[in-house]
């Protein structure tokens, strides 16, 4: 069923539904009603809500890991370290507990703040195999589902629903359709963009203390935005490095989002937000062009005919000589490729000019996450390869 709006696809969601369980996973953790906690996680060998696994919602400050350390039971965290999705290097919210300030703390950390060394000892010799996913630039267009590929901003919005969408959201909707209506809903209220501030900052600081005190200066909902998109174009803070490889990581199936990945995943919700609808971003109709440098096996995927889909944010520039490479932390290789972009669909998905707001000049056209793109052309042309693209309007 298609929308009214170009570039939208009705696909349906479970943001209601998947609020529910988190709260009663994170609940159940909290207070040692283990058997509902596998309930709704299945057994590590065949687990269920694996994107789930390391959510830490908007109304807590630790994760199911770190409530496992506070229970000092070393059979349950050895069961828990046994599921494939288990970020054993998850860190916790701004918090001080009972045995002290445990702020921006891993699980190995607080089980020695406890003193529980077995508990600590198990924990450092695990092997976090979460860490090691790979992060493609390619994702086939056949095999991504907008609401499913972009689970990220899905997991965040259930995780945070409070926050973004207080009031029952309709299971039909997209989660580009909601994304605009939350936008529409921060615009019209003098007071929800400081509630979505104060949470996307809460959540950021455990990536960054920096970026999460940045954004929290903001004095009006202008502001705000402004700051959103200066911390991406911050080269530094490595906003841009942690946002992408958060987006590179979604998968329709086996979706394993680590600590890291969730704890972004309010500030991907707005800069995502911004870049579909804020008005102040123009959208980009010419070329714009971008430059990797890509392992031989990602650069080999794109051929010519091929749609595919960009999961993550893509920076481009509507000038080739600034069209160096972006930097990323996708596959990075010996193959150098520039991209030449045709942007005339005109839909949501036109990349939006930034540079009013970027830290740094360089024309910069920013994709929203999720876009999709035909391959018109392929050559090489000495040391590069030279790959013409089309924008898809959805």
């Amino acid at each position: 069923m298609a929308s009214a709006v170009p570039g939208i696809t009705a696909e349906g969601n479970d943001i209601d539904e998947e609020a529910a369980k988190i709260n009663t996973l994170l609940a159940s953790a909290k207070n040692g009603n283990w058997d509902k906690v596998w309930e709704i996680l299945g057994s590590p060998e065949k687990p269920k809500n694996e994107r789930l696994f390391n959510v830490i919602p908007e109304n807590r400050r630790w994760g199911i890991l770190h409530q496992a350390i506070y229970w000092n039971n070393k059979t349950l965290l050895r069961y828990l370290l046994k599921y494939p999705a288990c970020d054993s290097k998850i860190h916790t919210k701004q918090c001080t507990s009972e045995c002290g300030d445990t702020s921006g703390k891993c699980a190995e950390e607080i089980a020695e703040q406890y003193k529980y060394m077995e508990l600590a000892h198990l924990l450092s010799k695990h092997d976090n195999r979460i860490d090691h996913q790979d992060t493609p630039t390619f994702e086939s267009y056949f095999n991504n589902n907008q609401n499913n590929g972009l689970g990220l901003l899905a997991v965040s919005l259930a995780a945070y629903k409070s926050t973004f969408h207080p009031k029952p959201i309709d299971p039909k909707k997209s989660i580009i359709a909601i994304l605009g209506d939350i936008f529409k809903d921060i615009n019209q209220s003098s007071k929800r963009w400081k509630e979505v501030q104060d949470k996307v900052c809460d959540s950021v600081y455990v990536i960054c203390e920096e970026n999460s005190t940045r954004i929290k200066r903001s004095r009006n909902v202008h502001e705000f935005f402004v700051n959103i998109i200066d911390t991406y174009t911050e080269e530094q803070n490595y906003m841009y490095t942690y946002l992408n490889v958060a987006f590179r990581r979604q998968r329709e199936k086996n979706y394993r989002p680590t600590g890291n990945d969730l704890s972004l995943g309010p500030y991907a919700v707005m800069y995502q937000m911004l870049l579909l609808y804020w008005e102040e971003l123009p959208r980009e109709s010419g070329e714009t062009y971008r430059k990797m440098f890509l392992v031989k096996s990602d650069a080999d995927q794109y051929v010519v005919g091929k749609r595919f889909v960009w999961q993550s944010i893509v920076s481009s520039s509507a000038v080739l000589e600034n069209a160096i490479p972006f930097p990323t932390c996708g596959p990075e290789g010996e193959q150098s490729v520039i991209f030449t972009i045709d942007n005339k669909a005109n839909c949501l998905w036109q990349p939006r000019n930034i540079e009013k707001y970027a830290k740094y000049i360089e024309h910069e056209r920013t994709y929203p996450a999720g876009a999709k793109f035909i391959v018109r052309s392929k050559s090489k042309k000495g040391s590069d390869w030279h790959i013409a693209l089309k924008l898809l309007p959805f």
